[in-house]
Parts: C-alpha cells; sequence; structure tokens
C-alpha cells in the first residue's frame, strides 16, 4: 500500500494498518536515532516519541511530501535533543549493547558488527551520513537536507570517514 494511503486512514482517526506502516519506516527512524544515540533502548524510545509525535500532528502533514524525510527529521531533532540532555548528566560507566531477544534473533534491527564499526566512527554528523547513505541507502542531496549542510561537505565528509573506517577495519 502507498504510504499516502496510510496517511490519510491516519487523518481519518483509523489506525488499522498502523503496523504495516511502522514496519515500512521503522528502521529509517532506529538508524537516525542510533546513528546519534548509540544506545538501542534509547533509539528505540526515540522511535517511540517519533510515532507519537507524527500522529499528534497528522493534520499538519501534506500529502505528497517525503514522509521518510518527514520522520528522519523528528527523529533526529528528538535524538539531538535527547542526547544533548544526557550530555549534561553524569554517567556510571553503562555498556549499551544490543543483544536480540528470543522471539527476534534472526531479525536484529543492528547487527553486533555493524555497531562496532559504527562505534568507531567519533563524529555524531559523519555517524549519521554514513547511517544515511550506507545503510538506509539514502541519496547524498536528501542527506545534505536533512543536516542542513552543503552536498559537497556531505560527500568529502562521507568519503574522508569510509577511509578512515576502512584503514580502522583492515587493521
Amino acid at each position: 500500500m502507498d504510504l499516502n494511503k496510510y496517511i490519510e486512514e491516519f487523518k481519518c482517526n483509523n489506525y488499522a494498518n498502523f503496523q504495516s506502516f511502522y514496519k515500512e519506516t521503522s528502521k529509517q527512524i532506529y538508524f537516525t536515532a542510533y546513528s546519534i544515540l548509540k544506545s538501542h533502548e534509547e533509539s528505540e524510545d526515540i522511535m517511540q516519541d517519533t510515532y507519537v509525535a507524527f500522529l499528534n500532528n497528522i493534520d499538519s502533514f501534506k500529502l505528497g511530501t517525503n514522509i521518510y524525510g518527514y520522520l528522519t527529521t523528528i527523529a533526529r531533532n528528538k535524538s539531538i535533543n535527547l542526547y544533548n540532555r544526557n550530555k549534561r548528566e553524569i554517567h556510571d560507566d553503562e555498556i549499551f549493547t544490543y543483544l536480540p531477544d528470543e522471539e527476534n534473533k534472526n531479525t536484529p534491527l543492528m547487527d553486533k558488527r555493524v555497531e562496532e564499526i559504527l562505534n568507531l566512527i567519533k563524529d555524531q554528523t559523519d555517524r549519521e551520513i554514513v547511517v544515511y547513505h550506507v545503510l538506509l541507502d539514502y541519496k547524498f542531496s536528501d542527506i545534505a537536507k536533512i543536516l542542513e549542510m552543503p552536498l559537497g561537505t556531505v560527500l568529502w565528509r562521507y568519503n574522508r570517514t569510509m577511509k578512515k573506517l576502512k584503514e580502522e577495519v583492515e587493521r
């Protein structure tokens, strides 16, 4: 089903197909949050917050707008806000690891090796660019719009980060 059809249903308070909409869009939201927060649990919380915010403001969404970009922007803003809040808090040494539960063992959102590789990227923006392009298959022009930076800067940061990653992984 076309995503716009789901949105039309949501605008009429019909949420019968929400699960299908969720399956179609959750990957983008999760990886957007994870690229900023580097925490499985917090990323899942952001996913929930993103859908709640989206549905609470569904009437302001214009059909025909890129829904992935819209949801990604909500998730990114919420993730940055949480990241900044957490940065001000003092944490004990916590290790955030994602271990799939028995039910989802064969279909984890995040493979352990992918998580390890993403954790090699220290800069938050560079990590976002890699996640958007490699894992979510966003075009660089879309990434530039989401991050509100010039296309050339996005391309330069992506290439520089991939070169560093390749050197790190080959060690």
